[in-house]
């Protein structure tokens, strides 16, 4: 495993800049560079990277780090996965050692489903059935160059090829729970056999299934593809072809497209298209939907042209909603493979980029009725896309349907269908505050809105107290006061000039005003009399609370001087000096409160005359 200090050297080594700018269009603002924020949605920039100090904060949203937590966030990966990334980006060659890899349990199942990987793919390009096998993959457009890129492999006609290579390797109790065998009568059967073979990795690269395709006419096995059953490492659920290697192109594009196999995969990647997954010809699950949407802003269904590849259109987009959706239909009932095969693959590329459908376009034909002759077949169809057109927020697109809807119903006009959609979008205005409260809080998990909260207590621990409770699309940071100000301006001096700090670490009256500043002080101390100075980074990756780190890169995302002048420290500490004594005279008020209570008449007599002498002070 990584020390701390070669992680440290490995990012001293990279210009975080490089790295961000990769995903992010940054532009020079002075010292800093700045650019819109990847984690929030925002029009004017409030993103900052600081290529000098090694780090990035944003000011709306507050997310804040270095090149590996960056690495993390944007990317969806681990953090040893983000080190190993950012080392190949810096061309510096890393020895990781095998502690976390033995420590995984299920680490013998990886290693056997890639060691199976490896065999097929050996089959395939060094054997004379092999040799069988690519002549038949040239035909369907896969190269030397695909096979490579997708490890694709061969099982062979031998009914325990695998299991005999194998099975000196591995317990028995790991062989059984692979899903790569199957077993009868006392036997031990390969779970594939004959086929083509496409392996399924995990987000880490690791092999965790197989999916085998007929390659022979006279074949006769069930199903064109068979798919390694569930097993401790494999979820069909949850787990997409090629989302390992599309993870990169999708997050910077935040754009996914979905489809149906793993041929259909390769065909958008031969056609220059790289953001796509496959669901392995299962059907679009909740657990998918959750991890894609960690990673994408839009998700695009290019299903099969037949009845099946309609229907699982229809209902993966229950799923995804349908703002956030857009459709590719491929015509003739083909799928996408075919489709590149009958016209071309640039042919494939401009109807994914160019050939997109909004869902209501798609639901307007997927559900009109066979018979439209039926005028209750019409009104029925009427009711179901009125309900549609009034959910589309453009007055403009709403009128463009109902058009297209007029020109499939032959006993209704434009007047008709328009006022059929504005009851619909009337009875839906009357709804009560309370029916759409209640909506809100079932769908989104938010309490119904309550009264406004008072506003930001500076004595509280950072964070933001909304005026009401409501789902934000772009979380703000709470406005600084003079004061707050003038304490974050203290601590930058105070992180940057060890010095600086140790003159008020023995200073046993001094206390900043707010108290996020002073724990964020205390921990500075510690640092600062465990390693005599403070190294920003290494200071950042020890605070666990996602907030106190987001206001440290806040704190030293001031651009000042590089010395602090006496005076400067002077006007800073006039600057909240009131308010530190605003503070005191507040806890004596207190105290003296408590002392009342008590019965305490010399206690309450000593505070009196304290509470007096501090008033003075604030005068």
């Amino acid at each position: 495993m990584l020390k701390t200090d070669e992680i440290a050297e490995l990012k001293r080594k990279v210009n975080i800049v490089d790295v961000i700018s990769q995903y992010v269009a940054l532009s020079k603002n002075g010292k800093s560079y700045i650019g819109l924020c990847p984690f929030h949605g925002e029009k004017t920039p409030s993103f900052n990277v600081n290529a000098e100090k090694g780090f990035y904060h944003c000011f709306g949203c507050g997310k804040s780090g270095d090149h590996i937590s960056f690495l993390q966030e944007h990317k969806q990966i681990g953090f040893q996965d983000a080190v190993k990334e950012l080392a190949e980006f810096a061309g510096v060659s890393l020895s990781l050692g095998e502690k976390e890899q033995k420590e995984n349990p299920n680490a013998p199942l990886y290693n056997l489903n890639n060691q199976a990987a490896r065999l097929y793919n050996m089959l395939l390009t060094s054997t004379e059935l092999g040799q069988k096998a690519q002549a038949y993959l040239e035909k369907r457009g896969i190269t030397a160059e695909i096979i490579k890129a997708f490890n694709l492999g061969l099982a062979p006609e031998e009914q325990d090829f695998i299991y005999q290579n194998l099975s000196s390797k591995f317990d028995e109790a790991v062989m059984a729970k692979s899903g790569l065998f199957r077993y009868s009568n006392n036997r031990t059967f390969d779970a594939f056999s004959n086929r083509i073979m496409f392996p399924v990795t995990n987000e880490y690269g690791h092999v965790v299934a197989f999916s085998g395709r007929k390659w022979q006419e006279n074949d006769e096995s069930r199903g064109k593809y068979i798919n390694t059953q569930a097993t401790e490492i494999y979820d069909k659920s949850f787990e997409l072809f090629h989302l390992d290697k599309a993870k990169p192109t999708i997050s910077k594009s935040k754009e996914v497209y979905l489809m149906e196999g793993p041929m259909d995969v390769i065909a958008a990647y031969k056609a220059g298209i790289f953001n796509v997954v496959a669901t392995m010809g299962t059907a679009l699950t909740e657990k998918h939907v959750r991890r894609l949407k960690k990673l994408a802003k839009k998700y695009i269904l290019l299903y099969d042209g037949d009845n099946a590849g309609q229907n699982a259109i229809y209902k993966a987009l229950d799923l995804l909603g349908q703002k956030q959706t857009e459709i590719v239909r491929i015509p003739e009932g083909m799928d996408p493979d075919e489709y590149a095969k009958s016209y071309s693959y640039e042919a494939l590329a401009k109807l994914m980029t160019e050939g997109r459908i909004q869902p209501l376009e798609f639901l307007m034909d997927y559900q009109r009725p066979a018979n439209l002759n039926n005028l209750q077949s019409q009104l029925d169809f009427l009711e179901e896309m009125t309900a549609e057109i009034v959910k589309l927020p453009s007055i403009t697109s709403q009128d463009l349907y109902i058009r297209k809807l007029v020109e499939l119903l032959p006993d209704f006009d434009y007047q008709q269908v328009e006022q059929a959609v504005n009851l619909r979008r009337e009875n839906n205005q009357s709804a009560s505050f309370e029916q759409a409260a209640e909506f809100i809080a079932e769908d989104t998990g938010y309490p119904i809105p309550e009264p406004p909260i008072p506003d930001f207590d500076p004595g509280e621990p950072y964070a933001p107290r909304p005026q009401q409770q409501q789902v934000q699309a772009s979380p703000q940071i709470p406005r600084r006061s003079r004061t707050e100000r003038a304490e974050e301006q203290l601590l930058n001096r105070m992180i940057y000039q060890s010095k600086l700090l140790k003159d008020f670490e023995n200073d046993e009256d001094f206390r900043f005003v707010h108290k996020h500043y002073q724990n964020l002080f205390e921990k500075l101390i510690l640092e600062r009399m465990t390693f005599e100075d403070i190294e920003p980074s290494r200071f950042a990756d020890q605070l666990k609370n996602d907030e106190e780190r987001s206001l440290f890169y806040q704190i030293i995302s001031w651009d000042l001087p590089e010395e602090a002048s006496d005076e400067e420290i002077q006007d800073l500490l006039a600057s909240f000096a009131k308010e530190m004594e605003m503070a005191k005279y507040e806890a004596l008020e207190n105290q003296l409160e408590t002392a009342k209570k008590a019965g305490n008449a010399e206690r309450e007599f000593e505070l009196t005359l304290a509470l007096i002498n501090q008033k003075k002070k604030l005068l």
